[in-house]
């Protein structure tokens, strides 16, 4: 999985999630401490619907020196038929092993087209550990800054990623933050597509406190060079 989290503002429920990119493949909540290979560039675009709204996402990243890299998530509006959100993000690899733990450090900052203004600002710190062979836990801790409601709050979420010898890969997740009563619970598969470096995303997510669900597919491809 990969990569990096655009803002998540949960505090509105999943019709406003659905407009964001978010992390650890592009649309799942919780972000792992990976990022694009060195000298190399990545390419995720995705399709959420949570009703009565649906945006389609663009999100090119690359990493230009080798430990950190740079992602610009693009969402367009399908009702409206106009690009609503523009995103920049910068992640950052700040402590890793080979038997061990990684630890990354990421921040970034959404334009909102309509309002002609940046709207929203996060810094998060995803840790992620292998558990087994074929199990690795993430943690997430952050604070996000929201200009429309004007108030600042921590974030925070939990994802397991289940990875068999064959097959594809499995994701559960949780995340929540301070305005929020009732976390948000989601699942996705990613899987191979071919024998192409490119993989299919299906993605569900379900806001307990509004009792919204949001359904996703997504494709990424993880090298382009």
């Amino acid at each position: 999985m990969n990569h990096t989290g655009v803002s998540v503002l949960w505090a509105a429920g999943l019709s406003v999630l659905a407009g964001y990119a978010s992390a650890n493949g592009g649309h799942f909540m919780v972000d792992d401490a990976s990022i694009t290979p060195p000298q190399n560039c990545e390419f995720e675009t995705w399709y959420t619907h949570a009703d009565p709204v649906s945006h389609s996402v663009v999100s090119p990243g690359c990493n230009f020196t080798g430990g950190s890299d740079w992602t610009l998530p693009v969402t367009y509006n399908n009702e409206t038929d106009e690009v609503s959100d523009i995103g920049l993000e910068y992640k950052k690899v700040v402590w890793t092993s080979r038997s061990g733990p990684a630890l990354a450090v990421s921040g970034g900052a959404n334009y909102h087209r309509s309002a002609s203004e940046l709207d929203r600002y996060f810094v998060n710190v995803p840790l992620s550990f292998q558990l087994v062979d074929s199990l690795t836990l993430h943690l997430n801790g952050g604070v996000e800054h929201d200009r429309v409601i004007d108030d600042t709050y921590a974030t925070w979420g939990v994802a397991a990623t289940f990875k068999p010898v064959v097959g594809p890969v499995w994701i559960l997740e949780m995340a929540d933050n301070d305005l929020r009563q009732d976390p948000i619970y989601a699942g996705g598969v990613r899987t191979a597509i071919g024998s192409t470096r490119w993989t299919l995303d299906l993605g569900l997510a379900h806001d307990t406190q509004l009792d919204e669900t949001a359904y996703t597919l997504g494709i990424n491809i993880p090298r382009l060079f």
